[in-house]
């Protein structure tokens, strides 16, 4: 009996920090996707699909997924040199936006969970304030 109640409980409590987890993801989303709106949208297009050898695609991108702390990098700083995106060189640059750390945080939750990326791994505004030029 003792070790039903204990594994109940365990149960329990994973499923609360699975969902409590989900939850405050799909709110940093949502904060993101305004972001994008105000400071992204006029590059990367709001399908994300960028300008072909001008600004890169943020959909189905191969660098988001391989690139996660170069990718907050670039929000963060902005970006200079050249990138290889989805096979693609680009190498215009990319201006600083400005932003908090947890708004670059909400914005790349935001751009790595559309258009056909999937992030289940939260980027937090600790994680990127660790991120340094």
């Amino acid at each position: 009996m003792k070790s039903l109640l204990i594994s109940i409980v365990v149960i329990s409590s994973f499923a609360f920090t699975s969902h409590s987890q989900s939850a405050e993801l799909k709110s940093s989303i949502t904060r993101g996707e305004e972001i994008y709106t105000d400071f992204c949208v006029s590059c990367h297009l709001p399908n994300g699909k960028g300008v072909e050898r001008v600004y890169p695609p943020l959909a189905n991108s191969d660098y988001l997924k391989k690139n996660r702390e170069a990718s907050i990098k670039a929000i963060k700083y902005g970006l200079e040199g050249s990138i290889t995106v989805n096979g693609k060189k680009y190498n215009s640059s990319m201006a600083p936006m400005g932003l908090s750390d947890d708004e670059v945080a909400d914005v790349m939750n935001y751009i790595t969970n559309s258009w056909g990326n999937k992030n289940d791994k939260m980027i937090t505004e600790a994680e990127v304030s660790k991120i340094k030029k």
